[in-house]
């Protein structure tokens, strides 16, 4: 007889503290946990991420070990009673024996569950140890087990404050899950629709999602903050649908001290002018954040990983024509962003050149110290 546990709960979004119980009640005895979002929770606040989005994480996570499945049994349309649940699975399953995973702090109110002397006879119960929380309760025809794991002071709560303060989570989140969070903009304010107020078109939105994407991915690859990357990158052409004398005349309300090689072209000037709006009129405070979409266009001394991230993300993403060194360029950038990111400055130098153009001193300087740091790891 196959023995299948269920964790359910919002799993907005699902994080280690649900892994550790889920790997707990299979070291108990069980041959398989179900990781089952729900749909709508009874007295609840809404889940901040939608249901395919959380069912999509739990599958995410879940491909650790092949003994845990994601689950949309209690993703319906109605409202969602554990007994009707177990029902289901019932039928799902027919000959399994199921059981219930909860916390305990769910612990107390079980009684008073819908049905909860249906349920009882339907289903066996695992109990998770929380701090401060009873683990046990005397209730007729109640099959309960308390499972020997420490209790992991973390909730879903916790995970998106962490998210919104622009950090992985690692300690808390699988990084598949992370990663996924930051590719979807999860857990962080739309700004597509402030995009759109800008004037950014769709063609120019497709090259921001393409940039976003090719960040998370560099991120992921070089250990810089995915939720950080995909931010800078939701952000960094911000400015660029704008008229260039509206971007002087913002640039001067702000205050922003730029040279004149910076103001007097806009495909420099909308970088800085990015920041400075995302900042002021967005609320965004992260400084690592504001750097990287201000030095976007030009480089700068002192670049960050993050800096370079963005910087090589910008000239790579997919969308991109074709132009030389391209292909060499995402190669590079998978193993070394300084040489990534010093090849597609040269690249542009020469373009501008070629063009009998004037190319643009902040940038000089940032190739430069780039080199110096190539010929040191040399």
């Amino acid at each position: 007889m196959q023995k299948i546990g269920v964790l359910g709960g919002m799993m907005d979004p699902i994080h280690r503290g649900h892994i550790r119980a889920a790997l707990a009640a299979l070291d108990a005895g069980l041959d398989r946990v179900l990781l089952a979002p729900c749909l709508t929770p009874a007295h609840r606040p809404q889940p901040l991420a939608n249901p395919a989005d959380r069912l999509e994480m739990c599958r995410l996570a879940a491909a650790a070990d092949p003994r845990l499945e994601a689950s949309d049994v209690e993703l319906r349309d109605s409202t969602c009673y554990a007994v009707d649940t177990v029902r289901l699975l019932i039928e799902r399953y027919p000959g399994a024996r199921i059981t219930w995973i909860l916390g305990a702090d769910k612990l107390q109110s079980l009684p008073h569950w819908y049905q909860a002397e249906t349920l009882f006879s339907l289903c066996d119960f695992y109990v998770c140890p929380r701090p401060g929380y009873e683990s046990a309760i005397d209730v007729p025809g109640l099959r309960l087990r308390v499972m020997d794991i420490a209790p992991l002071e973390a909730s879903s709560g916790d995970v998106v404050d962490q998210l919104r303060a622009l950090s992985d989570a690692p300690e808390l989140l699988p990084r598949e899950v992370a990663r996924y969070i930051a590719l979807h903009g999860l857990y962080q304010p739309d700004f597509i629709p402030v995009l759109r107020q800008y004037g950014m078109a769709d063609k120019r939105l497709r090259h921001t999602l393409g940039v976003r994407d090719t960040a998370v991915e560099l991120a992921a690859i070089h250990g810089v903050s995915m939720q950080a990357a995909a931010l800078a990158a939701m952000l960094h052409d911000l400015a660029k649908p704008l008229p260039l004398a509206r971007m002087r005349a913002l640039a001067a309300e702000y205050g922003l001290d730029l040279s004149q090689e910076i103001t007097d072209d806009g495909n420099l000037l909308h970088g800085p002018l990015a920041a400075a709006i995302a900042e002021r009129e967005l609320g965004v405070r992260d400084e690592g954040v504001l750097s990287a979409i201000a030095c976007h266009t030009t480089g700068k001394k002192g670049m960050t990983d993050l800096d370079k991230v963005l910087f090589i993300a910008d000239a790579i993403e997919p969308g991109r024509a074709d132009y030389p060194s391209l292909d060499e360029m995402r190669r590079l950038a998978k193993t070394d962003l300084t040489a990534a990111v010093l090849l597609s400055m040269r690249r542009t130098k020469e373009y501008v050149l070629a063009r009998q153009l004037h190319f643009c001193s902040v940038t000089e300087q940032a190739m430069q110290e780039l080199l110096e740091q190539k010929e040191e790891k040399a």
